[in-house]
């Protein structure tokens, strides 16, 4: 039977149970969730998650608050949709093969992935999604999981296919490749982090920010997994 809205808001928020209800509430999705969801991440990122209350995203999206609570229980199952959002249309895969089998491919496929991350950690409206999932982890630590799958996970787990694929056929080295992947990943990271994240938002729009070498990075870090050519 599919869940009330008035059941779903007695659910603890981030449990299983809630989880699977939501899912099967957005799985009728209609132009109505598309409405809330694009009104809450635009006054998201511009007030803030505590600053919104459930009656200005009505009023944004357009659409009265009982057509707001029979779509998401509460403002922070709206949140989390967003970010769910987030992740569903991601853009991050990277272009080149991602079963390289000589070095040129491995080379080549690890550039084009650095890019693309490196891209995409550095998009504003991805940094201040950022902020506002620091801020309410705390009190809503399905969030922060939600918001840690939408990038860095999946950077982690194309990062480890290409470098398994790639020591298959023998270009990498034996090593630990969850390890591996982090080295790769970590100084993309930290750059966002660093220069854009930490940076207070008027300064960084005054500022430009500045970019990472990113094939530098690669050759370092080429260096430490490919195999010696005998």
């Amino acid at each position: 039977m599919c869940p009330t809205v008035n059941s779903l808001r007695t659910v603890p928020f981030g449990s299983a149970e809630g989880r699977r209800g939501l899912m099967e509430l957005r799985s009728r999705e209609d132009a109505k969730v598309r409405q809330i969801r694009q009104a809450a991440k635009a006054l998201f990122l511009r007030h803030g998650f505590a600053a919104v209350s459930t009656a200005a995203l009505a009023r944004e999206a357009g659409v009265s608050k009982e057509t707001l609570y029979s779509r998401y229980p509460n403002k922070e199952a709206v949140l989390a949709d967003v970010l769910e959002h987030l992740i569903s249309a991601g853009r991050l895969r990277t272009s080149a093969t991602s079963s390289p089998r000589t070095r040129d491919e491995v080379d080549g496929a690890l550039r084009s992935l650095a890019r693309e991350l490196s891209g995409e950690l550095m998009e504003r409206e991805y940094i201040e999604l950022a902020r506002i999932v620091i801020a309410e982890t705390p009190r809503l630590p399905h969030v922060g999981e939600i918001f840690r799958l939408s990038v860095p996970e999946r950077a982690f787990e194309l990062t480890t296919d290409l470098l398994m694929a790639g020591r298959k056929a023998h270009v990498i080295r034996d090593l630990d490749m969850v390890t591996a992947a982090r080295l790769f990943v970590g100084p993309l990271v930290v750059h966002a982090l660093t220069n854009v994240l930490l940076v207070a938002p008027q300064i960084a729009r005054d500022t430009p920010t500045p970019p990472l070498d990113v094939d530098k990075h690669v050759d370092v870090f080429l260096t430490t997994v490919l195999q010696e050519e005998r």
